[in-house]
């Protein structure tokens, strides 16, 4: 599969707001792009690729359900953006570490909030999913521990849920909640095709 550099854009629009719907005319204003360019691109995307499918009332979502490895390699070209930046090197620097040192194998690691669509956040959201409720305790205190070597230390804000508590958020959709909030604003790190597996089995 290779997308367009039109589609690739359009697909990053789509996968930092899992949740929403767009019609092809706010696809356009989003990302500045001609309405027939966004229209030619949309169509493959729908048909051909199922990255993106319609909804009953002719609007168009990202489809969470397949193509799970296309889907991560836009995520991470997504959080790569962030990170590469000069003022977030502390921030890339911490996380790396975190994610070399820690010994779980299947996990999740994004950040959400303000970080995501701000340039000065107060905090950085840090969310971390592993497999069991009983790791969750020392996999948030890990990540503290590595963080402390960090000047960002004080600005992280931890939140760490298992698999269980990720599928118990996404089945009570109108709840405001850390996944709810989680799936319109955030950048995955690590796992991503993992998170795309969770969200596919507790979204109905």
């Amino acid at each position: 599969m290779i997308l367009t550099k039109t589609q690739f854009r359009i697909m990053q629009l789509f996968t930092s707001r899992l949740t929403e719907s767009f019609s092809i005319r706010q696809v356009e204003r989003e990302l500045n792009i001609d309405y027939s360019l966004v229209y030619r691109a949309i169509k493959p995307l729908i048909a051909k690729y199922k990255l993106l499918k319609k909804t009953e009332h002719d609007r168009i979502i990202v489809n969470f359900r397949e193509h799970h490895s296309v889907l991560s390699y836009i995520e991470y070209v997504r959080s790569n953006e962030l990170l590469c930046k000069p003022k977030h090197k502390d921030l890339a620097m911490c996380l790396e570490s975190f994610i070399k040192k820690f010994k779980e194998e299947s996990f999740v690691l994004l950040l959400f909030g303000s970080i995501v669509n701000k340039p000065e956040p107060r905090d950085i959201d840090v969310l971390l999913i592993v497999d069991k409720t009983d790791k969750t305790e020392s996999s948030e205190a890990f990540l503290r521990n590595v963080s402390r070597d960090y000047e960002i230390n004080e600005k992280l804000h931890i939140v760490c849920v298992s698999y269980e508590s990720v599928y118990e958020m996404l089945g009570t959709r109108e709840q405001r909640n850390v996944l709810n909030e989680v799936l319109n604003k955030h950048l995955i790190i690590h796992g991503a095709e993992l998170f795309y597996r969770l969200l596919d089995r507790g979204r109905k």
